[in-house]
């Protein structure tokens, strides 16, 4: 569903009229990592920051998904055990433990989700931000002749 989505927001943008080839190139790169697009047409400062916030949330993501393995690694081992308990203490011990991964990885699939849910939305807004979030028709750069020279100053936009 998502790559079909992908294509044929690129299959738009190439075929729109009123993007310029440049502006279209630039999306297609927001589209593959959020801030490359922005990186490439001079938005420096947003680029950065869309480009930092999906890379703190693939990595939190990857964190996340790490802890959620070991702990239905805990939980299985755990019901192994509580399966194959002979004494009561010790299946009591085992199912004590089983609940406690169980609960650990059920925390961990909701923070997976929510890391999940923070990289589409940092996506999203990237793409969102190459299509609509046009800069001012100011240049970043700019040429005052004088009498005496000239001054050249260039303008920072976030």
């Amino acid at each position: 569903m998502l790559r079909k989505g992908c294509v044929l927001l690129v299959l738009f943008l190439l075929l729109s009229p009123s993007a310029r080839a440049a502006e279209a190139e630039d999306i297609i790169y927001s589209v593959l990592f959020p801030g490359w697009g922005q990186l490439r047409s001079g938005r420096y400062t947003r680029g950065t920051l869309l480009m930092g916030a999906e890379i703190v949330t693939l990595a939190g993501l990857m964190i996340v998904n790490i802890q959620y393995d070991r702990a239905v690694e805990g939980y299985d081992n755990a019901k192994l055990m509580y399966d194959n308990a002979t004494y009561i203490g010790d299946a009591h011990y085992h199912y004590d433990m089983m609940l406690e991964k169980y609960d650990s990885a059920e925390n961990y699939h909701k923070y997976r989700n929510m890391m999940l849910g923070a990289a589409a939305g940092v996506w999203v807004i990237g793409v969102a931000d190459m299509i609509w979030g046009k800069d001012a028709a100011d240049p970043p750069l700019t040429l005052e002749v004088r009498n005496n020279g000239f001054m050249i100053s260039k303008s920072f936009s976030f």
